[in-house]
């Protein structure tokens, strides 16, 4: 006996569509949406079909009560039913109404978590895959780096290869770096309670730059910081010393090798009351076709590859000070111009918290500006 080639045809294809709803959450979504929204539509039409029913039988039970009347007392209805008639109609038109707006407002919600239902898990699996990668990463680095270090302590090595171990050893922080920041970010980016209390800025600003004067003096850059009184807010101290960290050493490492340049950290209040950090520095500035999209991750403008410039960074800076910014409720602005530096400036609510103003414009020539408030 002869299958049907037309039957077998339909029959893979049922089987494909059955896959396909089965292993593609988009698919599955589009199905469910497609299903709700014929749901709605049926619904929709009872809806108004009862309308349409329920109008008709109170004018009819309307026009008959009004007759009745009218044979009882010998008089006519007058104006009297037009108006009942009226009544009735606007008050099934009224109770139609609001029952579609609650009806679509119901639908467009389920439709809505259906339709980033993928999404989310998507990235929940994104999230968890950089973690797991991260985490597994960082203990063969330790490894390889504990090595390396052990081996330079060989004084019969030749200078060549001491060079490439020392080399190695750079690249190894570098690669630290990148996986800290990657489990530092996806840590922000996941819905979480962090803690807040008073924190002095002025305290912590001065132990990150103790911390980078080595690394300044490396690269022949002056680093200063300007502090006057005490500047409490009410944040998280070591998301706010990770803030600070990123910014001083992407100012560091983004400024000319021994060429007399500067980094300055500046920790001021303003009339508001506004804690205001500002890092700026004289390095190669922000070309403003990159300046709108700094706060990406991974993003890197053309200038980052010029040859000892930005060495060591991983992308990842001011993506994680912008979502430490918005934990804080603060407002980031960076200005910037091509060879003559930038300036990134912060500020934070005061303590007590009282209402922000917008920050001030101090236009120069040629300087750009991208800014973000999340009071």
């Amino acid at each position: 006996m002869k299958t049907n080639p037309s039957l077998k045809q339909f029959a893979a294809w049922v089987i494909g569509l059955t896959d396909r709803y089965r292993f593609n959450p988009f698919v599955r979504t589009a199905v469910h949406i497609t299903l709700l929204q014929v749901v709605l539509a049926a619904i929709m039409i009872f809806v108004f079909s009862w309308a349409i029913r329920s109008a008709q039988e109170s004018t009819v039970s309307s026009i008959t009560q009004h007759i009745a009347v009218a044979l009882q007392s010998g008089t006519t209805t007058g104006d009297s039913l037009p108006a009942t008639i009226e009544d009735v109609r606007e008050r099934t038109y009224e109770s139609v109404f609001f029952f579609i707006i609650a009806l679509n407002a119901l639908f467009g919600y389920f439709m809505a978590r259906f339709a980033l239902k993928p999404t989310r898990q998507s990235l929940r699996a994104q999230k968890q895959f950089i973690g797991n990668i991260a985490h597994e990463i960082r203990t063969p680095l330790a490894i390889i780096k504990t090595n390396t270090e052990v081996a330079l302590f060989d004084p019969t090595l030749p200078p060549a290869v001491k060079q490439t171990f020392e080399d190695t050893l750079g690249e190894l922080d570098r690669m630290s770096e990148i996986i800290n920041n990657l489990l530092t970010f996806d840590t922000l980016a996941r819905p979480r309670h962090m803690k807040f209390e008073p924190v002095d800025v002025r305290a912590i600003a001065e132990t990150i730059v103790k911390r980078h004067q080595a690394l300044a003096r490396e690269r022949g850059v002056t680093l200063a910081i300007d502090t006057g009184h005490p500047a409490p807010i009410e944040g998280n101290a070591t998301a706010l010393e990770q803030i600070l960290t990123n910014l001083v050493k992407n100012a560091i490492n983004y400024t000319p090798k021994d060429q007399n340049g500067s980094v300055r950290v500046l920790i001021e209040q303003d009339t508001d009351g506004r804690i205001l950090v500002t890092v700026a520095d004289t390095g190669i500035g922000i070309a403003q076709k990159d300046l709108f999209h700094v706060f990406e991750p991974f993003y890197r403008g053309d200038t980052s590859r010029t040859r000892g410039i930005g060495s060591g960074t991983s992308g990842l800076g001011l993506a994680i000070v912008n979502e430490i910014v918005r934990m804080h409720h603060g407002t980031i602005t960076v200005r910037s111009a091509l060879g003559r530096g930038t300036a990134v400036k912060i500020a934070f609510p005061p303590l007590p918290k009282t209402a922000a103003a917008h920050p001030s414009s101090d236009d120069e020539p040629g300087m750009h500006e991208v800014s973000l408030d999340f009071d």
